[in-house]
């Protein structure tokens, strides 16, 4: 008999962000002797080895998500617990994402039922204080949301749960901190897929000097404010990208480091594939993540990648595929910009290093793992 795993995943599954995170590992570990089953508000992937199953009605999975956000969470839980039902036995499980309620986990307990966490930010007692600092520094007022009540109900969901998988070290070091127990704790990674950066188009024509790109929310929370300081401090001959969202404090109180004529701000884009190939290298001063997918990407490209210790996950390693750096060190990252603008030989080592490791890190092996330890846990073999 094989295994049947039912994923709680509140979010829509669609193309990017969590969403995408976990349709990617479900996919994957989906196979004849382990069964997969979503239960999430609505889906635009298409995953034909899982089974999906909606709690939006048909009208409402078209629209604006935030137009139906409420509605998706009447009856979720309980659409969830009664998939369990379905097919719950010794060899089931649940594998929760954000948001699944302190009841709902209890409910789960008391049925028996082994509980998978996917832990995809550091724990939120861990997170508040960085970004209380980060923001403190900053000089303004916390744009973060985390309270001390979400902090108290994560701490009691991971009491609960059996384990929890951590996609970076940085992940697993927060729930240390908040005193979760190590046993529970297991080692994990995220991933990308080549297939979605399919093209040889680049979004910027080739120019005098260093290309560097940040892809992202630019916000605090990633460290924009100190890239864009430590960019203009640098003198680096070249240009500076910043592909996201931008957060308003930082459009207000970076206004003059984002008008130099050396910076670019794209705040929509269809293809970033022809954002990275356009990039010499990847900048991503990140104060607070899990796992960042957009670093794995920058090595799938072949991009050396500066980041913090955040930022890098488990897929940049010191002086291999990139420098990994305090984040506040500012002397660091304007001498890292400044080696690396300089010296093409070092920075092709490097490029070559990202995309070799980055070999190890698509999805489908990472989701294979990701199954070997969820069997594991639960007392099988493949």
């Amino acid at each position: 008999m094989g295994v049947s795993l039912g994923v709680l995943m509140p979010l829509p599954l669609n193309g990017k962000g969590v969403g995408y995170t976990c349709g990617s590992l479900a996919s994957g570990m989906a196979g004849q002797d382990f069964n997969v089953a979503i239960v999430t508000s609505r889906s635009r992937l298409q995953l034909p080895s899982v089974d999906v199953v909606e709690v939006l009605p048909a009208w409402a999975r078209y629209v604006p998500y935030r137009w139906v956000q409420a509605l998706a969470g009447h009856g979720m839980e309980e659409t969830f617990l009664a998939c369990i039902d379905r097919f719950r036995s010794r060899r089931s499980a649940a594998y929760l994402w954000p948001d699944a309620s302190v009841e709902t986990v209890r409910e789960l307990k008391r049925r028996g039922v082994t509980i998978f966490r996917e832990q995809f930010n550091c724990h939120t007692g861990t997170a508040k204080r960085i970004l209380d600092q980060a923001y403190e520094r900053f000089g303004t007022a916390p744009g973060h949301g985390i309270t001390g009540r979400t902090v108290d109900r994560e701490t009691r969901i991971a009491e609960m749960v059996d384990h929890i998988f951590c996609p970076g070290p940085a992940v697993e070091a927060s729930l240390l901190e908040n005193g979760v127990p190590s046993r529970k704790l297991l080692p994990a990674t995220y991933g990308w897929d080549p297939a979605r950066f399919s093209g040889a188009g680049k979004r910027f024509a080739a120019n005098e000097g260093i290309t560097a790109v940040f892809v992202g929310a630019i916000c605090v929370r990633k460290g924009a404010h100190l890239l864009l300081d430590y960019w203009a401090r640098s003198g680096v001959k070249g240009r500076l990208i910043l592909a996201g969202e931008m957060e308003p404090v930082i459009k207000e109180k970076c206004a003059d480091l984002l008008g130099r004529n050396d910076v670019t701000v794209l705040d929509y884009f269809s293809d970033i594939g022809s954002v990275y190939r356009a990039a010499d290298i990847f900048v991503f001063p990140s104060l607070e993540e899990g796992s960042p997918l957009v670093t794995y990407e920058a090595c799938g490209f072949g991009l050396p990648v500066v980041t913090t210790n955040m930022g890098a996950g488990r897929i940049v390693r010191h002086g291999h595929e990139g420098l990994v750096l305090d984040p506040y060190d500012a002397d660091g990252w304007i001498a890292a910009l400044r080696m690396l603008a300089q010296d093409a030989d070092y920075r092709r080592t490097m490029s070559r290093a990202a995309a070799e490791r980055a070999g190890e890190f698509v999805w489908d092996a990472v989701a294979r793992r990701r199954r070997q330890q969820m069997m594991d846990c639960l007392g099988h073999d493949c």
